[in-house]
């Protein structure tokens, strides 16, 4: 039980901080994954901090309470979005990604990373939306 509290309380501690800092580089974490571990019997974070990987990264300039965020976010939904769009649900092998798309997943990549280290901000960064990507895929 005493450790329940114990990861809790360092679980809302953490989530604060990247909060904060992802908020000062105008992004909004709304949620992230997080593991724990232990080195000596003390309680360390062995997993990655809050990246495109691990959390949702949404503008905070573009955020629409109750819409879809991808066209402004720098994390792998996205991708996920895209792949859904095309009807692509995970059974079966993977489609083949078109270049435009590779370029627009590795656009967020990089991106999440210039914009939680002030290198850039996500207006900077070009973004299309998956509805952008779509069209310029399907013009003769």
């Amino acid at each position: 039980e005493d450790e329940w509290r114990i990861l809790e309380e360092a679980t809302y501690r953490l989530y604060d901080f990247y909060r904060d800092e992802a908020s000062r580089h105008g992004l909004i974490i709304p949620d992230f994954k997080i593991e724990y571990g232990r080195v000596d019997g003390d309680l360390i974070q062995i997993d990655e901090p809050p990246t495109h990987d691990s959390a949702r990264l949404w503008s905070k300039k573009h955020y629409r309470t109750g819409e879809k965020q991808e066209a402004h976010s720098l994390d792998k939904e996205f991708l996920r979005d895209f792949l859904m769009r095309i009807g692509y649900t995970g059974e079966g092998p993977p489609p083949s990604l078109p270049p435009l798309l590779v370029e627009e997943v590795s656009k967020r990549c990089v991106g999440s990373y210039k914009v939680l280290t002030g290198q850039a901000t996500v207006d900077e960064l070009h973004l299309m939306s998956v509805e952008e990507v779509l069209a310029k895929l399907t013009r003769p």
